[in-house]
């Protein structure tokens, strides 16, 4: 998967500051909320319609539902969080990602917190936390657990692992 945007594209940024990252995740929220049945194919499709590159897409995909879903597993009793993220190299070897190098993940992990204590907002309604948190492996898992009666107090979530997006892709090395 490469880039096709010009350099210095403000939806491709290898390393995007705060506020875009912040812009990038509200701009997935809405077409993840607008299209709560799509598939994750269909979500990268539509922001890449909004031009964001494929690799950007796939990012916010994979990063937004899992953010969002933190906050709230925190509040149903899981203590543990890994800090690391798992995406495989050229030599389908894994390759462990700091949480905190991808600003797109810790753009929506803070909307998400801060949503949780001050209130549903236009940036992130009540129905599309819902629908995009039910999104998340992490949420998927909690779910399980939950239905079979189970409880997440004082539980660990582990890494996720990221299949749609090489390590190099993730941490801004593919080649373009």
């Amino acid at each position: 998967m490469t880039d096709t945007c010009p350099p210095n594209c403000a939806h491709c940024a290898e390393n995007p500051d705060h506020q875009s990252a912040h812009q990038a995740v509200v701009e997935a929220l809405q077409v993840m909320g607008a299209y709560p049945e799509a598939s994750e194919d269909e979500i990268v499709q539509l922001l890449q319609a909004r031009g964001y590159s494929a690799i950007v897409a796939e990012k916010l995909n994979a990063f937004v539902p899992s953010a969002l879903s933190w906050p709230l597993l925190k509040r149903l009793g899981v203590e543990g969080f890994v800090g690391h993220f798992i995406a495989f190299d050229d030599n389908d070897q894994e390759v462990q990602i700091p949480v905190s190098s991808q600003h797109y993940f810790t753009a929506a992990l803070m909307l998400a917190y801060n949503t949780l204590e001050d209130g549903w907002s236009e940036e992130l309604p009540h129905s599309t936390f819902v629908s995009v948190t039910q999104k998340s492996p992490e949420m998927n898992a909690a779910n399980k657990v939950l239905n079979q009666g189970g409880s997440l107090e004082g539980g660990t979530i582990g890494p996720l692992q990221l299949f749609r997006l090489s390590a190099s892709e993730v941490l801004g090395q593919a080649s373009s």
